[in-house]
């Protein structure tokens, strides 16, 4: 009788351990990591490139996530300052680089969150605005969309300050296949930005939660005859 309750009692234990357990194992994406991309760009003229993504962590504990992306007559760099704490993330300090057939633009943008206010100065022409708390910069939404995804969300909204206002960016989750990219085939969630319903304008990007849900593809549709793909071909911590 006693090892018939003892089974019993293990039984109801290891089951209430199951029934406690989180459904989704919790998982971070804030880790450094460099990820190369094959750029292809589809249009009147094909032109081929690279695009690197990087995320360092600095001294104070601070966060850099950094984008390239460079072809034969076009670079454009972005850089995002930021703190992630309290499953929040605050952009500090945005740049921006573009050269196209030699014709350059720079912005950089500061963030106060004392004040709520956001100083952004482009080619030399200065504006400021107040924002909220939650406003992200152009590049640093999508290390808090990379996160949200691995939380398991479905529809993501963010305040994107950009060019003296603040837009809206809308993605979901739009399905499930397999990626094959040069860093091998992987099964992907494929989310898309959502637009209005006359724009010409599709994007759609792909991360791979084995890859702790970094983008392994990225499409993006200009026109009916131009559009950019990006593919993943190495990740290096």
């Amino acid at each position: 009788m006693s090892s018939i309750l003892l089974r019993g009692s293990i039984i109801s234990l290891t089951s209430l351990i199951i029934w406690a357990a989180p459904l989704h194992a919790e998982v971070t994406v804030f880790k450094p990591f460099t990820a190369s991309y094959e750029l292809d760009w589809d249009g009147p003229i094909s032109v081929s490139g690279d695009t690197i993504r990087q995320l360092k962590q600095t001294p104070d504990n601070n966060w850099t996530f950094e984008s390239k992306a460079s072809s034969m007559f076009a670079s454009i760099f972005e850089k995002s300052l930021f703190r992630w704490d309290n499953e929040q993330l605050s952009p500090i300090h945005y740049t921006f680089k573009r050269s196209v057939f030699g014709k350059k633009r720079n912005a950089e943008i500061s963030f106060d969150w004392d004040n709520n206010r956001v100083t952004n100065e482009v080619n030399d022409k200065p504006w400021q605005m107040d924002v909220e708390p939650g406003v992200q910069d152009k590049i640093s939404y999508q290390m808090l969309l990379q996160q949200q995804l691995a939380d398991g969300e479905q529809d993501f909204t963010y305040q994107v300050a950009d060019g003296g206002i603040l837009k809206e960016y809308k993605f979901r989750v739009d399905g499930h296949e397999v990626i094959e990219a040069p860093i091998g085939a992987y099964e992907a969630i494929r989310v898309k930005r959502v637009r209005e319903k006359d724009s010409p304008r599709q994007t759609y990007i792909w991360f791979a939660p084995e890859l702790d849900y970094q983008i392994i593809k990225l499409k993006q549709i200009e026109k009916k005859d131009k559009a950019y793909t990006l593919l993943l071909k190495e990740l290096t911590p």
